[in-house]
């Protein structure tokens, strides 16, 4: 900690902390259990697809009509990817201008077929393009709350239904899952087994659906539908994990409630942090929590090394202002752009480990232990493919070792410089 309380110190913080009216709009809400909560459900796969089901119907009692459906329709266009846009092109830009009017619309949750299993969500819906062109489209949904998936359903979906597919017959496989948006954005694939499925998450329907409709002119008995919907989502699930898989701390945050506790957290974080000191140092808390806890305190301590860092070849800057973190990353870019990968080089970056660990690594040599601490980002794409082979670049340089990497590669590199901005 960057400085210690007093007794004194500590009890006038906590009873400021008290009387801040932000803390206390807070307590109100997080100190209230949602009517999900009560009944038990709030984390329960089936409960959270029957709501989206409810939701997305254009003839349910919220009186919403077509709206939560082709909001739905947005939030499937903004994640899918670059192949799957590109082979429904006219279909994703009739989605982008709602160039398009539903004919027919049937939503199904726990959508039971033989032989195949039980949907979580299955919709069926027919839209006319340019009031000219007839399309069937079927969304599958495979709904992850709880726990990762099993029996390959993913895959065991795409094969039933792939076939049925045609210009005219359109399905759309959709993962839903509570990964954080900052999280989902940077994934180069789905999770789930089968990659023609599209990955969205809790996030994105607050964002894109419930919250857009919270400002439409809607009943206060719809509006407390929803309101009570998004306070089951921003609840923390702490304790509970199925089957050895954390769930996501909180599944979504409304627009509202994030800037709360933003500011919450500016207000208060001196004594927030040292709360979680306290817990991290105490012996009678589970060793677990005190890992935890100690692991975010790491993250967020104020004396951090923040220099960013440039990089030149032979007197001409490569690469300006870049984190210390992705030293290696913009190292490997500027000899690849030179032209200073060779067999040679290859050998040296991924056998010389003077540096703390592996530059280099190709994804089926991983430990458990890099994958865990995210020294190499093994959702991304490989960072460099040479010979066919293909190789991920460490990230994890900080004060201990990015010197010795810096002393090393510019002595074996002559004309290559760091530097280093305060």
């Amino acid at each position: 900690m960057e400085e210690n309380f007093s007794i004194d110190q500590i009890r006038d913080h906590i009873i400021k902390f008290k009387n801040d009216p932000d803390f206390q709009k807070l307590e109100n809400f997080y100190y209230s259990k949602s009517f999900s909560e009560i009944l038990g459900v709030s984390r329960r796969e089936v409960s959270h697809s029957r709501f989206l089901a409810w939701l997305l119907g254009n003839s349910e009692s919220h009186n919403l009509g077509e709206f939560p459906i082709k909001k739905f329709l947005d939030i499937i266009l903004k994640f899918s990817n670059d192949n799957f846009k590109n082979k429904h092109n006219e279909l994703f830009n009739a989605f982008a201008t709602e160039d398009y009017g539903i004919e027919k619309l049937l939503i199904q949750p726990e959508y039971s077929i033989k032989n195949v299993g039980r949907l979580d969500i299955y919709i069926e819906l027919q839209i006319l393009v340019s009031s000219v062109e007839e399309k069937h489209i079927k969304i599958v949904i495979e709904n992850k709350v709880e726990s990762k998936e099993n029996n390959d359903q993913t895959n065991t979906y795409y094969n039933y239904f792939s076939p049925l597919e045609n210009d005219d017959n359109i399905v759309i496989y959709v993962y839903l899952t509570a990964l954080p948006t900052l999280q989902l954005i940077e994934l180069v694939e789905p999770q789930c087994n089968c990659k023609a499925f599209t990955q969205i998450n809790y996030q994105s329907i607050v964002d894109y659906l419930i919250e857009p409709a919270l400002n439409q002119n809607i009943s206060s008995r719809t509006k407390n539908i929803l309101t009570e919907y998004l306070n089951s989502l921003s609840q923390p699930a702490i304790d509970e994990e199925d089957e050895g898989h954390k769930q996501e701390l909180i599944m979504a945050l409304g627009n509202e409630e994030r800037k709360l506790l933003s500011s919450f957290w500016q207000k208060n974080q001196k004594l927030i942090l040292a709360a979680l000191y306290a817990i991290s140092s105490d012996p009678e808390q589970e060793k677990d929590t005190r890992d935890n806890i100690r692991d975010a305190l790491d993250s967020l301590s104020s004396e951090k090394d923040r220099s960013t860092f440039n990089i030149k070849y032979k007197d001409v800057t490569f690469k300006e202002k870049f984190r210390k973190s992705d030293i290696g990353l913009q190292t490997i870019n500027l000899l690849k752009t030179y032209g200073l990968i060779t067999d040679h080089t290859i050998n040296f970056l991924k056998e010389d480990k003077s540096c703390s660990f592996f530059l280099l690594r190709k994804k089926e040599d991983f430990t458990t232990t890099e994958i865990k601490h995210k020294k190499y980002r093994t959702n991304d794409l490989p960072e460099l493919i040479y010979n066919e082979e293909e190789f991920y670049v460490a990230r994890n340089w900080g004060i201990g070792n990015i010197y010795k990497f810096i002393d090393k590669f510019t002595a074996k590199f002559p004309g290559l410089e760091y530097e280093i901005n305060e």
